[in-house]
């Protein structure tokens, strides 16, 4: 998928593989929604991906637990006007593909790399997320 003008969801996007994730995204154009337990960290990134002269917002929100915080982060991003593609990191595959149904109109699951590098494996999430159509749900 194009990625320029695009709406990424970012879960754990504080800090790490997400935080380099949502840079990425936001070189390619997309605007990112960064989903982090941290507000401090979540909106450190958020600054970051502003600097970068796309919108980037910051969500204190832990959508592992389920419950109020999906929700918060799914309705966060409807007002944006609605998620394009959701990469996770630290969600089990049933979380991660739970709230893609609540972001997404057709979540697709697209496993991720389990590389331990942060540089390789955020560039391999950027290449997966070019190849996939709208929907996309990235596991990490």
């Amino acid at each position: 998928m194009l990625l320029r003008w695009r709406l990424g969801v970012v879960v754990g996007g504080g800090v790490g593989v997400g935080h380099e994730v949502c840079l990425r995204l936001a070189r390619s154009g997309s605007g990112v929604l960064v989903v982090d337990p941290d507000a401090a960290s979540a909106e450190a990134t958020a600054a970051a991906v502003r600097q970068r002269r796309v919108s980037g917002w910051s969500l204190q929100a832990d959508p592992s637990v389920g419950g109020t915080d999906a929700a918060l982060v799914a309705g966060r991003a409807r007002d944006l006007g609605g998620a394009d593609l959701l990469v996770t990191t630290g969600l089990g595959a049933r979380a991660a593909l739970a709230l893609g149904r609540d972001l997404l109109a057709d979540p697709v699951l697209v496993p991720g790399p389990r590389d331990l590098d942060v540089d390789r494996t955020a560039a391999a999430v950027l290449g997966l997320l070019r190849d996939a159509e709208p929907g996309a749900v990235v596991l990490l």
